[in-house]
């Protein structure tokens, strides 16, 4: 087979595309024989034919391998996972697209699926399937299948969790996440993706708060600074002194800006009656 393809470099051929075909189906590898016999058909040409009874082998090739692959509709989750048949990626079927092939791609990392819902088809026999996505624990699943068997497969990998750092300047400081105690910081917490309310608190200090975005699998430091509590006006002793002088003045003030006028008692002129009249 090596000859062939060396020959088919140099200077392609439909023969030569069909003796590599020959090859690849007797070392087992029909998916990639059914492929190859396909291209033989098609790269046919005036100056470079096919003889008849050939064409007629490539035919009953096809029909022989089409009753030995097996087809496997595939059900994945998430949708956008990448997926990988033998440590090699899917390749789409010339003849349907939507039809992905196994074993007929070189080794390589998966590829992203074309939809949740797909179709493989696959030599019969064991398969080492692997299913890996950004943010979820990879899953690899060996699958066997009997030649012309067609059955459903379910690949589903989960989440992983995320990791929150959560730190602090100060010792002793008590960490709430969404309203619950979670400990006296540095904590490490692992919870599920999503948006996270903490609050990092102590005694004599503002408190600090902060929302926390978690991704799948991903880790995120949080350093919470504490800066002293200012303490308030109202607690200051000197303010309520100032206070209490300040409204014993307004009092006073008060009582003589609203007190009446007084009224003179009457001029008692003694006993001679002698009263002093002023001008």
């Amino acid at each position: 087979m090596a000859a062939f393809e060396r020959s088919a470099k140099l200077h392609p051929h439909p023969w030569t595309t069909y003796n590599i075909g020959v090859c690849e189906r007797a070392l087992g590898q029909y998916v990639r024989a059914r492929r190859t016999f396909g291209r033989s058909l098609s790269e046919r040409r005036p100056d470079a034919t096919l003889p008849e009874a050939t064409v007629l082998d490539v035919n009953r090739f096809i029909k022989e391998i089409d009753s030995l692959v097996a087809t496997l509709t595939v059900h994945l989750t998430p949708s956008d996972a990448a997926i990988a048949f033998d440590g090699a990626p899917l390749s789409p079927s010339e003849r349907d697209a939507s039809i992905l092939l196994a074993g007929v791609q070189s080794a390589g990392p998966g590829e992203k699926a074309p939809s949740s819902t797909f179709r493989v088809v696959v030599d019969p026999g064991t398969h080492v399937v692997t299913v890996s996505h950004e943010g979820f624990g990879d899953a690899v699943q060996n699958v066997t299948v009997r030649p012309g068997e067609a059955r459903d497969l379910d690949l589903a990998i989960e989440k992983l969790p995320a990791t929150l750092d959560i730190a602090a300047d100060r010792d002793d400081a008590v960490v709430t996440v969404n309203g619950i105690d979670v400990g006296v910081a540095p904590v490490r917490l692992s919870r599920p993706s999503g948006t996270y309310h903490v609050k990092v608190q102590k005694s004599g200090f503002v408190t600090y708060e902060s929302d926390a975005t978690l991704k799948p699998g991903q880790k995120t430091d949080l350093r919470a600074k504490l800066s002293a509590e200012q303490p308030s006006i109202f607690k200051r002793w000197w303010f309520w002194t100032a206070a209490g002088v300040v409204v014993a003045g307004a009092a006073t003030t008060t009582y003589f800006l609203t007190r009446p006028d007084p009224t003179r008692p009457a001029v008692d002129g003694g006993g001679l009656g002698w009263a002093v009249k002023l001008p």
